[in-house]
Order: structure tokens, then sequence, then C-alpha cells
């Protein structure tokens, strides 16, 4: 029998509910669509990641200020010249903030995105979307097993799109999640859902590819997107990211 396991990415209130703060246009739909397929293929095993953030993060307004003492507004973009040059500034000094813009220009980002406060740790945004959780609880009571969750992103010094690891990777909690790792690498396949395609699940597909490549006895394992299951953030073009991770073997 086919060992197979479902990794749900950030499948919370505030991507997933029009009222969530980084609402994802059809990402409500998604969710009701991964209930159904736990429903109907009662997955092995299924692993959650969870974003998890603090207000004052340094993906967050609150963080920064100009020359003017105002916060930036959501979705600015702070490039490495303009932290450097003090066009904006943290609120408290941060001497963590070099190594992140560093990490940022080593990776070829363009900058830090400033988003809006989102999936704040013990708030409605950070709870699991209500059509999922039923039938998350519904898979453990059928099964007598237990969901498998992930946090992400508790570091505030630096963002985290990927469930694997951080964009700066200079604290034990944002290198690559190894452990996580060898517990996905053994099943026959793994099937990834979840939001935003366009950010966290493509990372997230992405670093597990990558590591897996490494791994030529496993190099058999199936690598499956479920791709209505999942929407890119509003701007973004989903087929790009969806030929990007065919073009390394996800199915």
């Amino acid at each position: 029998m086919s060992i197979n396991a479902l990794f749900i990415v950030d499948p919370q209130n505030d991507f997933c509910d029009p009222k969530g703060a980084l609402y994802v246009p059809g990402a409500s739909e998604d969710m009701a669509r991964l209930a159904g397929y736990i429903e109907r293929h009662a997955p092995s095993a299924v692993f959650v990641s969870l974003d998890s953030h603090d207000a004052n993060a340094i993906f967050h307004p609150r963080f920064w200020v100009n020359e003017a003492g105002q916060h930036p507004a959501p979705f600015t973009s702070i490039t490495p010249d303009d932290f450097r040059a003090g066009r904006w500034r943290s609120v408290v000094p941060c001497p963590e903030a070099e190594g992140t813009f560093s990490a940022i220009e080593a990776k070829k980002i363009d900058g830090l995105t400033i988003w809006p406060e989102h999936c704040l740790v013990s708030t409605w945004g950070h709870q699991i979307a209500a059509p999922l959780m039923e039938a998350l609880d519904q898979w453990r009571d059928e099964t007598g097993l237990a969901v498998r969750y992930v946090f992400k992103g508790e570091n505030p010094f630096t963002d985290q799109f990927s469930v694997f690891e951080g964009v700066n990777d200079a604290w034990p909690e944002t290198k690559f999640n190894e452990a996580l790792f060898q517990k996905l690498k053994d099943f026959d396949s793994v099937a990834f859902a979840g939001e935003a395609l366009s950010h966290c699940v493509s990372a997230t597909v992405a670093s597990y590819m990558k590591r897996l490549s490494a791994e030529q006895c496993y190099a058999n394992q199936s690598v499956r997107l479920l791709e209505d299951c999942t929407s890119p953030v509003a701007g973004f073009e989903r087929g790009a990211f969806v030929d990007s991770l065919r073009k390394m073997g996800v199915e």
C-alpha cells in the first residue's frame, strides 16, 4: 500500500478568509476542495505549517520609520540601499537587520516586503480555516493519527517563505529544517497544497526538491502539487510558479 503524506502550507484565516489581513483570492475555495481531498484520499500522514509572527517583526510596518517618523505602508519594498542610506530605520536599534539585508542581496531578492500584520500568534488570523479544520478533525478521529504541526516565521528578524528555511538562515530556527526533511523523504509520495502558491507554497516545494535532488537513493519519491488547492497572491501569475515547480520534477 502506498504510504503518502499531505503537506498543507499555512492554511490560516489571514490567508484563507476574505476578512483576513492577507487574503489570497481563491483561497477559501481551495480550502473547501482540500477538505474534500482529505475525505476522499485519507492520506497516511498530514503535516500542517503555521505562519507564526509577532507584531514587532522586521516585515511589519511598526518595525520601521522614515525621517518623518512615518511607518511604511503595507507592500512597501525596503531595498538594501534604502536601509543603508537610512531612508527607513528600525524604531529600536536592530543590529540583526544588516544580516537580513545582506541575505536579501545574496539571494538576489529585490527587497524586504512590508506585509500587513498577519498570522499573529494567538489571534483569529493565526487559526486554521474552519472547513479544513473540520476535515482534519475527522481525519484524526477516523485514523487515530495526529496532525503534525510545523511553526514557521517565529524569528522576528527575517522573513520566512519556505517552511524549511528563512531568507536569513543565520539562526538555528531559520537554518534548513533537516529533521522535517528526514520525516518526509521516507514516504512513497508527498502532496503539497496551501497558501500562497506565489510565495510560501512555491518556496517550500522548491526547498524540498533541491534537498531531495541531493538524495540519490530517494529520487523515486513522487512529489505532487495539488494545483486546485492553492492560489497565488493577486498580481502574480499562477502558471509561472506551476511551470517552475514542474521543471524541478513536481507532478
